[in-house]
Parts: C-alpha cells; structure tokens; sequence
C-alpha cells in the first residue's frame, strides 16, 4: 500500500511539473494574446505542448534525467510568469544579455528584491521534484520509450517549423552588409514566446546577437580621434538625451495648440530647434548619424570612426551611457555599438521597445547618482530614451493620460489602423507630455548643482508620421516631413552660460533655421570645448557661418511626397 501511495505520488508531482512548464504560454496569451494572430497563438500553445510531449515520450526511459529536466523547465517557467507578468512577453536575447552584463553588486541588489512569492514557488517546486524523483521501487513502469508520443511531437513540431520558415514575412536588412540577425516576425517569434520550445531560440538568439555586437564594437575600439578640452576652473557634466520617435511639431513650445510640454513652455532658459530634420527616418541609422561623424547618405550599420562618446572620453571626462532602450537586436545593436565605448554602461530595461518595459523616469536616479559622484570632476551623459515609440500607451503611466481617448477598450492600439487616428494622436501627444515631465525632471537635476557647470541638449533621432495627409500614413520608416521632423531643446545652466554667452545667443538665432541631426556631433564637441582633429566648423550649430544641410532640404520641404493639389 505504501508503495502505492508512493507511486501516486510521484505520478502527481510530474503532473504538477508538466503543467507548471505548460503554463507560461497561456499566461501569455491571457496577458498580450491580443497582439498575436490566431495562428501565433495557436503556436504558442502547441509548440510548448509538443515540447512537453517529448519529455514525456522519453520520461520513463530516462526517468532521473527527464524528472531533472523537467524540474528545470518548472524553475525558469515561474520566472517566465514573473516576467510575463511585469513586461507581457517572456525571457528573450535581451533579457539574457543583461543578465550577463549584472556585476556583484547589482546581482546582490537583485537578489534582494526578489518577490516573496516567487521564492516560495521555486522552493515549491523543488519540493516536487524530490516526490517526482524515481526510486527503486516494484510498481514503476518498464523502462521505455513512449514512440508514439515522440513520433507525434516529432512531427507536430516539424510541422510546426515549416510553418514559421513558410509564412514568416521576409525582413529586410536595410543596409548592404548588415552584420547583425535579422529581427523575426510572424511565426518564428511566436515559436521564440513559446515555453519551453521557444528557450532554446532565445539562447542561440542571444549568442547570435552577442558576437555581432562585439565583432563590430572591435571593429572601432581602436579608434581614437586625438580629441582635446579647453580647461576649466569648475567641475562639468554635460547630458546628451537622445530622443525616440518625437517629432517637432507636436510640442507645444513649437506652436502645437496642445498642451503637450507645459513645463519646458515655463522656461525661458530653453532653446527650442523648430526645424531639426534626421535624414533617416529609423533609429538604426538615425542615432548613429546624430552621435558621429558617419555621413548622412552612408548604408551600414558600422562605420570608420568612433562616436562623440569616445571623443568627450580622450578630452579627460567620465562617460557614462544609460539606456531606456535594448542592448542587443537588429535595430539596437548598431547603437550599442558606440554605448560599449564609455566608461560606464547602463541598459535599465531586460525588454526592448515593442513590450512594456521601465519608463524613461527610471534613468533619473542614474543621473543623481553620478552628479553625487565626486570622483569624476567632468562627465559626459548620454541618455537614451523610449521616449515616444509605438505602443504609445507602454511609454507613460496613467497619470499621464490627460489627452483621451488613448485607447480601445478591449485591446491594444493598432498602428497601422486609419480608424484609430484619435486614440493614437491622442496617446502621441501622452508621450510628449512625459517626455516634457522627464526633460524637465533632468535640467531640476543639473540645477541642484549650481557649483557645476551643465548643460542638456535633446534631441529625437526621428519623427513619426500620424495618418497626417492623403498618404494615410502611421508610423516611421517610411519618408515624409513628419517621419523625419525631431524635437530637438538645449538648456545650460546659468554658470555655463555666464562663460558662454556668444555660443547661446548663436543658438537662439538658429531656432527657426533649417538644421540637421548630422551636425549633433560638432555642435556636442563646441558647446563641450572639444577640439578634434578633421572638425567640419560649418557643421556645428554654434559656427558663425552654418552650411545648408542639403540632406534634409528634400525632407523638409516634403518634395515628391505631397497630396496631389485639388481640382477647381
């Protein structure tokens, strides 16, 4: 009897440990399943079944090895909860790649805000895996292999796989010789969601992504610009913010009739550019272009020459790179290439722009910390924000919501849906609101500090057009005058201005000229009192004499992109 009871046990316990593995793809669907076709859901689900089936098919031929596995898998199921939870999508190459980045002392932090209840179910399932494990005992099955449940996983995940190759869509690599994966989509993510099937994508993903990265950041690590700074009597920390998907013209300090920025609109220290254009209308070029010298025509995701990064780095400063953004990803990496080159790097989010992840608000404490820092006397920032990018409801909480209504009732926004021009104008216009909020929480930052001198130059690396005209247009990617209109401001603190008051009053008299985001990189190293060698004067926002960014001029003006003019 005892055996018995023994056995039952153990069959029970199993039975706990396959359905723990099987429930993060459900959960997933209850929590983002609406961002998923049918056919993605239905992957979801029977991929992670099928993968269970196959450890099934072999349990009783390999019970300890299996029973083992299986603990395994009912381990990194609750943490998938956990994280589908906070973020609506599971573990993926970034969250690894965090993970492998955390020192000691940010493990011991993470460690300790470990959630109660997640411990309790890790050591839960331990339990069950200690009265699942196989004993002597009489009444155990005969060791075999179930080949009828690994013949029908076989092929039901084969099938499966042909599936995703046939269906996903073809993604283009947007550049010539692009060294990084390309992102999936269709199908092929919706077998990376799947659990347990999806893990192992995950990890080939992540050492995929990962050597890219650092084949390319070798590529330029060598690089050095011979970069120079004028000295200075007080202590300095410069931030560069760069922007997501803001675009001019929805700002109210613009002229947008929206309230959208009414705390940078109280400012009368702030320098807003009405007519910043970036001649690319996607971050994978855009940000680059804005923090280097890599001309504005150039198709490749690695170029020549280090960033600004590296040039503020030889003039003596501490650089510092903290990121709202994903480390790693076909449209990421090439921007990590050049946050690898400071000194300190920060990624604050394990999940990149297409899921809910950290709010831009969570670089702030960054900042205080390294402005309460006394062991570097000059610091150069970068801030890389989610800012505005789609989904617009994932970038700002709901205190945030003022313009309404921002969203459907029952599902998530659609982009690219004409019926849902208001409720995206309406969550668009939120973002810039927040954004006005975390602009303005960085400049109360640099102020508490009046013994240094600072400055914030901010600027979007791209617009986003909002069904704005007859081409019924969403998104960006795309080229119109709104997909390549940025928001671009510039604060100094009232020390720096004081020793540069010739360069501010240069910058006031540009705010309605035509510029181009290729010329960040001068106008960093001038208001930065850089010196680097094969400098372009005219490049630079601050010159006397300011060339005509001819890359933009098409943009600006929306040539060959216009409505057809009416008929009388």
């Amino acid at each position: 009897m005892a055996g018995l009871f023994s056995l039952r046990t153990r069959y029970a316990a199993l039975a706990l440990l396959f359905l723990i593995g099987f429930a993060p793809g459900p959960f997933l669907l209850a929590h983002a399943g609406a961002a998923l076709d049918l056919d993605e859901r239905i992957t979801v689900l029977a991929a992670g079944a099928l993968s269970l089936a196959a450890l099934y098919s072999l349990l009783w031929r390999f019970p300890r090895t299996i029973t083992a596995v299986l603990g395994a898998c009912a381990a990194l199921a609750a943490v998938e909860l956990r994280f589908i939870a906070d973020y609506d999508w599971p573990i993926n190459a970034n969250t690894l790649s965090l993970i492998a980045e955390t020192n000691p002392a940010e493990a011991g932090d993470l460690a300790s805000s470990i959630p109660l209840g997640l411990v309790l179910g890790e050591l839960a399932i331990v339990m069950l895996v200690w009265l699942a494990w196989p004993r002597a005992d009489a009444h155990a099955p005969a060791r075999r292999i179930d080949r009828r449940a690994l013949a029908y996983s076989a092929a039901g995940s084969a099938g499966l796989l042909a599936l995703a190759l046939i269906s996903s869509p073809a993604t283009s690599t947007l550049d010539e010789d692009s060294i990084f994966p390309s992102v999936p989509y269709g199908q092929m993510l919706a077998l990376r969601a799947s659990y347990p099937a999806g893990f192992p994508w995950v990890v080939v993903d992540y050492v995929r992504e990962r050597t890219a990265l650092m084949r390319a950041f070798r590529h330029n690590q060598n690089f050095r610009f011979g970069a120079s700074a004028t000295k200075s009597d007080r202590p300095r920390m410069y931030v560069l913010v760069i922007g997501e998907t803001a675009r001019a013209d929805r700002w109210e300090i613009n002229g947008y009739p929206r309230a959208t920025t009414p705390r940078l609109a109280r400012r009368d220290d702030l320098v807003s550019f009405k007519h910043m254009m970036s001649p690319w209308s996607y971050s994978r070029y855009a940000v680059p272009l804005l923090i280097s010298r890599k001309p504005p025509e150039m198709r490749s995701a690695v170029y020549k020459e280090a960033s600004i990064v590296t040039a503020f780095k030889e003039a003596g400063f501490r650089t510092t790179w903290i990121s709202l953004q994903a480390p790693v990803g076909f449209y990421e990496s090439p921007i990590s290439i050049h946050a690898y080159e400071a000194d300190d790097v920060r990624f604050l989010n394990s999940v990149d722009y297409s899921k809910r992840g950290k709010s831009d608000l969570a670089a702030l404490p960054e900042i205080r910390k390294l402005l309460a820092d006394g062991s570097a006397r000059d610091q150069f920032v970068v801030v890389h924000t989610l800012g505005s990018h789609f989904r617009y409801t994932d970038r700002y909480p709901p205190a945030f919501a003022r313009f309404l209504p921002d969203r459907p009732a029952d599902r998530p926004l659609r982009l690219f849906d004409p019926g849902e021009r208001e409720a995206l104008s309406n969550a668009y216009d939120n973002t810039i609101l927040f954004t006005d909020t975390f602009l303005d929480e960085v400049i109360r930052t640099l102020e508490t500090r009046p013994g240094t001198d600072s400055w914030m130059f901010y600027s979007s690396d791209h617009g986003e057009a909002l069904f704005d005209d007859c081409r019924q247009q969403s998104g960006h990617g795309q080229s119109s005058r709104q997909t390549h209109s940025v928001a671009s401001v510039f604060w100094a603190s009232p020390g720096y201005a004081d020793r540069h008051g010739a360069a501010l009053e240069t910058l006031r008299g540009r705010r309605e000229t035509l510029l181009s985001t290729a010329m960040i990189f001068e106008t960093l190293a001038d208001l930065g009192g850089l010196s680097v060698p094969g400098q372009r004067p005219q490049n630079s926002l601050v010159a006397p004499r300011l060339r005509l960014p001819a890359e933009v001029v098409t943009a600006f003006d929306d040539s060959g992109g216009k409505c057809p003019e009416k008929s009388p």
